[in-house]
């Protein structure tokens, strides 16, 4: 068997959500926040979203992502402006889309925005009037978009978030909004009432039992479970690294600084766990070659790395439950000095 390897590199995430954030946030006076941070206090790192039927390569970004990531960014004490249409829009939509492009790169911050030139979220950074480009960025590449593409995506809705306002959150109540977003999604209460995804995808620990299901099933789509274990392995490797860091930035000089700790540590253990199985499960089914995920003794194998997840993670999460009522109780600075 291929050797499990181990993330190394705390600058690249597969979660283009949670970088295309991360890029925005770096031109704002949060520009400290690395991307551990944004991992973890968007929640991003504790993500789970799979497809029923086949784990397919759509679950990932298959949510309610103008307010998820209006959630993430208030997570980061920021107020955002939101674009969202059923593409082609009206004229009038879509004059206030690009008006919201305009006005946040003449602040210049980035905004964000989805299927730029593939159906993953990125930034656009500049615009030229007279040509009708917008100059942007994704994971793929780092080119223009016309006008007139930018108006009809290809997955048929015109989605973009810009950074308005930045809020003095203090790292407390930063914390607390986290933990409270990554229960919430862990526990399937994230966004119960989104029609289109509740009957074709499933969140959080839920996740597992899907995943287990199609692979005892011998059904689970080659490309798209590769592409599951790969970006839900690299949020894991950053969610134990965030609570690493936590255990190490929260220096202990009050009660609540040292419960962070003790809490951090305790959640850490666990989630290296699950960290420790997606490596194994990523050498098994490397993207984009996929491997056999319908071969009954490889499917029994991953079957048996998921059940280890499920449960390090149920313990993990147990722990951040009680981190999180916690900082309820202790959720500002008032209460520490």
């Amino acid at each position: 068997m291929t050797e499990s390897k181990r993330k190394d590199n705390w600058t690249e995430t597969w979660t283009t959500a949670a970088y295309a954030i991360y890029g925005a946030v770096s031109y704002t006076d949060k520009k400290h926040l690395s991307l551990v941070d944004v991992m973890g206090l968007t929640g991003h790192a504790f993500r789970m979203n799979i497809e029923l039927q086949r784990i397919g390569i759509e679950g990932p970004t298959s949510f309610p992502g103008g307010y998820i990531l209006r959630r993430n960014l208030c997570n980061l004490g920021f107020i955002s402006n939101m674009g969202e249409a059923q593409a082609p829009p009206t004229p009038e939509l879509l004059e206030r889309t690009m008006a919201l492009v305009h006005e946040t790169i003449d602040k210049g911050v980035p905004a964000i925005a989805v299927d730029l030139f593939e159906p993953e979220f990125g930034l656009i950074y500049g615009y030229d009037d007279e040509k009708q480009l917008f100059y942007a960025k994704d994971m793929s590449q780092d080119g223009t978009i016309p006008y007139t593409q930018f108006a009809n995506p290809k997955i048929h809705v015109l989605f973009l978030i810009t950074i308005s306002e930045s809020l003095p959150h203090s790292k407390y109540e930063m914390l607390r909004m986290a933990l409270d977003m990554i229960v919430d999604h862990a526990r399937g209460r994230e966004w119960n009432d989104a029609g289109f995804f509740k009957d074709r995808f499933v969140m959080g620990l839920a996740g597992y039992d899907a995943w287990i299901k199609v692979m005892e099933n011998r059904a689970a789509d080659e490309l798209g479970n590769a592409y599951n274990v790969g970006l839900v392995g690299d949020a894991r490797e950053f969610a134990a690294q965030f609570l690493r860091e936590l255990v190490i930035k929260w220096d202990g000089t009050n009660f609540v600084e040292r419960k962070v700790r003790e809490y951090a540590a305790a959640a850490g253990a666990h989630y290296e766990i699950v960290a420790i199985a997606f490596a194994e499960l990523r050498a098994m089914f490397p993207f984009p070659q996929g491997g056999t995920p319908k071969d009954p003794e490889t499917a029994d194998r991953a079957i048996m790395l998921l059940e280890q997840a499920k449960h390090a993670e149920t313990k993990g999460l147990s722990v951040l439950e009680g981190f999180l009522d916690f900082m309820k109780a202790y959720h500002s600075e008032k209460w520490v000095h």
